[in-house]
């Protein structure tokens, strides 16, 4: 993200101010108001000296002196607009400083509008502060009225030039103040306003493309149908970052349309509908998703409970050993039922074949066992734990936390367990561990203990009889781990 915001700047730089721009800062050193006539003889011929300097900065400094000695001249704002003009020549600072200048003497020119918001946007560089200044000013820019002395139709034709500027400054600054759902109506706007689609084509209206499509990823929730698409634009008409928002939009698309087990369609580069959307956006006039733009979403993946009843049926001997778990209620149904309570799960009925119980020890993993037993329908979870309950074994995690007495040992073993830093094992230490031997948080640690009980939610598995791995202990097998989650 950092890269593509330094990338805009260079891409558009006050350069912009002569192409995009330039409709709105035509004639800034005209005076549209006929009939104003300096009456003292000295400020008309300092008037006359201002305007006749050879060099910009000869002119600047001659109309700023000449501001100075007459702050109340009946020509002030045509100077401010002739020195706004001649500063663009010198350096963005003398420009933004000859707008907030015109600006503060009359606050209905779109043009010194258009040159605080672009340059204050320009310059904030992600600073949420300053972004919000230029949003403040481009939501003055949106409301200004019509100058005394512009016809209805220069206002109009302005107007048009300067709009998607302000509602760029304003998603800019809904973006880095996370207000995604504002992000998302400020960029739409912007791009609306063009009054040609195909100017979406053009800097800067791609990168804001890109970030429109971020805005629709980072809302909660997220709409990947939006967001696919303005990538797959952005990329389109922003060379510069292309590779990076093209790989960007194929991962969210392969989220958005590839079922689970689709290998063709996830390992595809690019994945199949993929090309079809890039033709589409290509198109110059289609700045937003036409008809045609309707890719598939995959089937609902399945879910933690499905995954580990089929981690057990997969495996020789169990088909049918436990039932199907029910289908899980539809999100927000209020015929979902609470999770129960956390409680020890009864140890495995003697019913469950040894055929499918041996194929089980055999084959799941440390990892296997412990998603069963957080995820597993009742029965599912009564199957595993028969296996383990009362094994000893090795068990590797990192510390989260040790009490001060030595008598037991908190670990995250599983990955998502050590990324979130939660524990999911307790070790129960016999003997005691002495004060040198009780590890630190964030230790790698190994223990040996005996699986005794567990709660399901959230997860702890408790083992006993915890003690330091030593060479001549025997120990329960372990198999490589198999990942059944996606």
């Amino acid at each position: 993200m950092k890269k593509l915001a330094i990338a805009t700047v260079a891409l558009i730089g006050l350069g912009y101010l002569a192409t995009a721009g330039s409709a709105a800062l035509a004639q800034t050193a005209s005076n549209p108001c006929q009939g104003i006539t300096i009456k003292d003889p000295a400020e008309y011929n300092a008037y006359t000296n201002a305007i006749s300097q050879s060099t910009p900065q000869a002119k600047a400094q001659a109309i700023q002196a000449f501001l100075q000695q007459y702050p109340n001249s009946v020509v002030k704002v045509d100077l401010l607009r002739t020195l706004m003009g001649i500063d663009q020549s010198i350096s963005p600072e003398a420009t933004l400083d000859a707008a907030r200048q015109l600006n503060a003497a009359d606050p209905t020119d779109l043009r010194a509008l258009f040159v605080i918001v672009y340059l204050e946007h320009q310059q904030a560089n992600g600073n949420v502060a300053k972004l919000d200044e230029a949003a403040a000013d481009a939501r003055k820019g949106l409301s200004a009225p019509k100058g005394q002395c512009m016809s209805e139709a220069d206002y109009e034709k302005v107007k048009d030039a300067v709009t998607p500027s302000f509602y760029s400054a304003i998603g800019a600054d809904d973006f880095a103040g996370k207000d995604y759902q504002g992000a998302v109506m400020a960029y739409t706007k912007e791009l609306q306003s063009y009054q040609n689609p195909e100017q979406t084509t053009a800097m800067p209206a791609p990168v804001d493309t890109y970030y429109l499509g971020q805005s629709y990823l980072n809302e909660n929730p997220r709409d990947l149908k939006n967001a696919i698409w303005f990538l797959v634009r952005a990329a389109d008409f922003y060379p510069q970052a292309k590779s990076q928002i093209d790989s960007a939009a194929q991962y969210w698309y392969k989220k958005y349309h590839c079922a689970v087990t689709d290998a063709t369609c996830i390992n595809g580069n690019p994945p199949p509908g993929f090309s079809d959307i890039e033709q589409l956006a290509s198109a110059p006039a289609n700045a937003f998703p036409p008809a045609a733009y309707n890719p598939t979403p995959a089937p609902p993946p399945p879910s933690p409970a499905d995954l580990a009843h089929q981690a057990i049926v997969n495996t020789a001997g169990c088909t049918g050993v436990t039932p199907a778990p029910p289908p899980a209620a539809p999100a927000n149904s209020a015929a979902a039922t609470p999770e129960p309570a956390p409680a020890a799960a009864p140890p495995a009925p003697a019913s469950f074949p040894a055929t499918c119980t041996n194929a089980l020890k055999q084959t799941l993993g440390l990892s296997d066992e412990e998603f069963i037993l957080a995820n597993g329908d009742e029965q599912d979870q009564q199957l595993i734990w028969g296996i383990m309950n009362g094994v000893t074994a090795q068990v590797p995690g990192i510390v989260v936390s040790a009490s001060s007495d030595g008598t037991s040992v908190q670990l995250a073993v599983s990955e998502d367990a050590q990324h979130s830093n939660t524990a999911d094992f307790t070790i129960n230490m016999k003997p005691v561990l002495k004060e040198k031997e009780i590890p630190a948080a964030g230790a790698k640690v190994t223990y040996i203990a005996t699986f005794d009980s567990y709660t399901q939610k959230p997860l702890m598995i408790i083992m006993k009889d915890g003690a330091p791995p030593t060479p001549t202990r025997r120990t329960a097998a372990h198999h490589p781990v198999r990942h059944h989650q996606q």
